[in-house]
């Protein structure tokens, strides 16, 4: 199984992380006869003609050059020009020749910039007769926590008690979250991931990405490096037994089937599947079970491509049959079955939850906004998937429009602000289609 990002832009300008092979950036052709004239450093975030930045210790982060012409024009030289640290025992700056972390092969690109330890360092760009300069400071991040990320909304979640318990034959996907200068960042695709006693027999991780896969039962130490630096991060993985597996419906996550609420046609829910070990936290297996239904052209599962465990409502009827299994260690658990009924009905309103939100300017926090449908008869339930959403001020909150993700959204940038996120539910059919908002402010970190 592939590890999978959000689909969404976060611009988290103060710990922009690169690790792209030398050679991918390239510079614009000049013209014959134009002349450069100035070559211009641009910081971390790609901040223009930066004097000074900061960076973190544990963080790789890139920058930048641009060569400005006599005509006006301006190339990338990033590839190009010569770099250089003024203090290498505070940071390195690579010229295509940074190594990536083992086990992967290649070089960092030219301008990724690794941070060492504490201090200051004056970075140069040299090229021909022009130069450029950028004071770096090397901070030290606040923390480093390791988190899980949900399989089906992609939202990393806090482990309970630092210890993620997973059953035989499933997967874990695991982040990281660092807090630099108050700001909260999911900086993983900078680890290198291990266990601290490696034993296949239990699990494995895989060294890039953190994706655990359990073989059986067992304790292992998950650990997140960041190297060169010496931080790390480290959870508690324990493979347990399943005992038992249950099936929740969306909206109604609450009750134990879909009665006395029937699913109206055009309309679909997301059946979780929840993995039971006995005692504690319960497993999200529902990307990894089978799920079957009594009357497929009634009620279909996995309907909508790129969706799994999506019951879509396609005709009147039922009640339908539900069922679900989970195959672990070579035996199968059924999930006892629930039933679905589907109707008729005409979307008359939709309402965004919550009304309100706030968020860290410039983080990688989600912020997850559903749509809830009111339909004739009374009916309420998610509708999330069936709604456009859009954001008036994108510098201040960028919403998700991917099915898997909708309404999920997330910073523009590190200037506090407000948007209004307006949901539209335009497959409904109805004109004008229902339509709500909600508001999402971002304020700045506390120091």
């Amino acid at each position: 199984m592939m590890k999978i990002r959000p689909m969404l832009v976060r611009a988290i300008p103060s710990v922009a992380i690169g690790a792209t092979l030398f050679g991918l950036t390239a510079c614009n052709p000049v013209g014959e006869g134009i002349g450069p004239t100035r070559l211009v450093v641009n910081g971390p975030g790609a901040v223009l003609d930066a004097a000074t930045g900061r960076v973190y210790e544990c963080l790789r982060t890139p920058i930048t050059a641009t060569l400005f012409f006599s005509d006006g024009s301006a190339a990338d030289f990033t590839n190009r020009v010569r770099w250089s640290s003024s203090n290498t025992a505070a940071l390195r700056v690579s010229n295509g020749d940074e190594p990536l972390p083992a086990p992967t092969v290649g070089n960092f690109a030219p301008g990724t910039v690794t941070p060492v330890a504490p201090g200051n360092a004056t970075v140069t760009a040299s090229f021909s007769s022009f130069s450029d300069t950028i004071n770096l400071t090397v901070a030290t991040p606040t923390s480093l926590t390791i988190q899980q990320t949900n399989p089906q909304t992609l939202i990393p979640q806090s482990l309970v008690n630092n210890t993620l318990r997973i059953g035989p034959t499933t997967v874990a996907d695991l982040s990281v979250l660092a807090v630099v200068d108050g700001i909260p960042s999911t900086v993983d695709v900078a680890a290198t991931w291990a266990f601290d006693v490696p034993n296949t027999a239990v699990a494995t991780i895989d060294p890039t990405s953190g994706l655990i896969a359990a073989v059986a039962p067992g304790t292992l130490t998950a650990r997140a490096r960041f190297a060169p630096c010496t931080m790390s991060a480290a959870a508690t993985v324990t493979v347990a037994p399943i005992t038992a597996i249950s099936l929740r419906p969306e909206f109604n996550s609450g009750a134990p089937d879909f009665t006395p609420v029937p699913l109206v046609v055009g309309n679909n829910e997301r059946i979780t599947a929840m993995a039971d070990f006995g005692n504690g936290p319960e497993q999200d297996i529902s990307t990894q079970t089978v799920f079957t239904s009594s009357a497929p052209t009634v009620a279909g599962i996995n309907v909508i491509p790129g969706l799994t465990n999506v019951l879509s409502a396609l005709t009147a009827g039922g009640p339908v049959t539900i069922s679900a299994t989970f195959t672990s260690a070579g035996t199968a658990i059924a999930a006892p079955p629930i039933q679905v009924s589907t109707v008729a009905g005409t979307l008359q309103s939709i309402a965004l939850t919550p009304a309100t939100a706030t968020s860290i300017a410039g983080s990688s926090l989600i912020t997850e906004f559903r749509a809830i449908g009111t339909y004739t008869g009374g009916i309420t339930q998610e509708v999330t998937r069936q709604v456009s959403f859009t954001s008036s001020n994108p510098v201040a909150g960028i919403v998700s429009g991917a099915l898997q993700t909708a309404g999920q959204v997330t910073p523009g940038s590190l200037t506090p602000g407000t948007t209004t996120i307006t949901g539209t539910a335009t497959s409904s059919g109805v004109t004008p289609a229902p339509t709500a908002t909600a508001t999402y402010t971002t304020v700045a970190p506390t120091p």
